[in-house]
């Protein structure tokens, strides 16, 4: 397994970067941030969808920006070894073909969460088209539930769209996920649950999207002015 090594430093220079390339290559960034207010009490535990490479750098410019915890997040084996600076970001490996590799992924994490952190997972285990039903959804999550049922638990939900612009619009959600500690849930079954959550909540943001209600999101960053813009610009300003 590669654990984190993170890097204060580099992730002051990532953010930046980042936010830059956000707006390059996004119209607008929304956020539908439906969390109570509280100090944690216990580790925490955010399960995010997976369809796009843009993922993992949301993941830390959403901690960065919004949630402002100390993160680190399950990362495919594959993807840190072609990305290694992850590491200075929090990531740590898994490769579920391996089973003690992915046993030991899952014990780091779950002293990551017994240490009271936030660890992110993209339950998915790989990047999937937005649209495939049923989600993959592997039973890492169930896991660390069952053995630490008093953790937080927040899902996190990526849609990425098309509307009246040049470039792509993002659309997120944050919202917290209650599991009774007290049933005794199989893992099956508690798989189940939160797959079908993830599932509902994506599809709530699509009907948001084709119905033109976005009331409930709030801009998280505005993109540069596409091209379109600058011409109706100067078309205006000729006019003027």
């Amino acid at each position: 397994m590669i654990e984190p090594r993170k890097s204060p430093g580099f992730q002051h220079i990532l953010s930046h970067y980042l936010t830059y390339q956000l707006k390059k290559h996004f119209y607008r960034i929304w956020i539908d941030d439906q969390r109570k207010e509280g100090n944690a009490s216990s580790g925490h535990l955010v399960l995010a969808n997976h369809s796009s490479w843009w993922d993992g750098l949301m993941v830390f410019y959403l901690n960065d920006k919004v949630i402002k915890e100390d993160s680190y997040a399950m990362m495919s084996e594959q993807g840190m070894e072609d990305f290694p600076f992850f590491r200075k970001i929090g990531a740590f490996s898994v490769n579920p073909e391996l089973p003690k590799d992915l046993v030991k992924s899952l014990k780091y994490a779950e002293k990551c969460l017994q240490e009271k952190k936030t660890v992110w997972i993209f339950p998915q285990g790989r990047e999937e088209h937005l649209e495939k039903r049923p989600l993959s959804f592997m039973s890492g999550p169930g896991f660390l539930i069952e053995r630490n049922p008093e953790i937080k638990i927040t899902m996190v939900t990526f849609y990425y769209t098309f509307r009246h612009d040049q470039r792509p619009e993002l659309f997120i959600q944050i919202s917290e996920t209650a599991v009774d500690a007290t049933r005794q849930h199989s893992r099956k079954v508690l798989t189940d649950y939160l797959r079908t959550v993830m599932e509902n909540r994506l599809e709530n943001i699509k009907s948001d999207i084709i119905h033109g209600d976005i009331s409930a999101y709030h801009l998280l960053l505005k993109g540069f002015p596409t091209n379109s813009e600058w011409l109706s610009f100067w078309k205006r300003r000729k006019q003027g």
